[in-house]
């Protein structure tokens, strides 16, 4: 009976790693029959808290004394009956070096941050491509003419969870009976589709 009850928990866990690994907790999967290819980009991020006194979103930029991170990421542990104003508030970077393959060239690629916390800046490779407000979307990015298959190329992210009325929650955080923290808290994807010439 032990034995039995044994199997049928590597079995129950076995199950739940498949499916975190072909699925995000936002529900983001590649679908069958419709082109789209999803690559996890939530391995080996450097980061750092605050703003370096160089300009991080450069590729030359040199990272390689940051923290090295996955995300999801929260920008630092908190005791469990933190609230507002315990956290820590301002900016934050992340940066990520990757080689596509050359099988992406003449497609279309995005980057998909399920959710990066309060205000971001996402630049690939030195370009500013998206500001985006809010921390409860994803922001998708398309990266389809700046990205250089075969070579290295660099996501900079930067996240900013200082208080903001323009954005949910839109309270400072002395005024919150919770605390929101920061950074790239959801997972991040690659996804590319094959470009239509159609025209419909």
């Amino acid at each position: 009976m032990r034995q039995l009850s044994l199997a049928i928990f590597i079995a129950i866990v076995s199950l739940i790693v498949q499916a975190e690994q072909r699925f995000s907790t936002a529900g983001f999967y590649e679908l069958p029959g419709t082109g789209r290819e999803a690559y996890s980009m939530n391995q080996a991020w450097r980061f750092i808290k605050g703003d370096p006194q160089d300009n991080p979103c450069l590729m030359d930029f040199d990272d390689s004394h940051w923290e090295v991170v996955s995300v999801p990421h929260g920008l630092e542990y908190l005791p469990v009956e933190a609230s507002g104003c315990a956290n820590y508030q301002g900016p934050a970077w992340y940066r990520k070096h990757f080689i596509p393959a050359d099988s992406l060239k003449g497609k279309q690629l995005f980057l998909h941050f399920e959710g990066i916390m309060g205000k971001s800046d996402i630049y690939v490779n030195g370009k500013l491509l998206k500001k985006h407000y809010g921390g409860y979307l994803p922001a998708i990015v398309d990266i389809t003419d700046v990205l250089v298959p075969g070579q290295d190329n660099v996501i900079a992210v930067r996240a900013d969870n200082s208080d903001d009325p323009t954005y949910p929650v839109g309270k400072p955080q002395n005024m919150l009976d919770f605390t929101y923290l920061g950074g790239i808290y959801r997972d991040c994807w690659a996804t590319n589709i094959t470009r239509c010439s159609c025209v419909r």
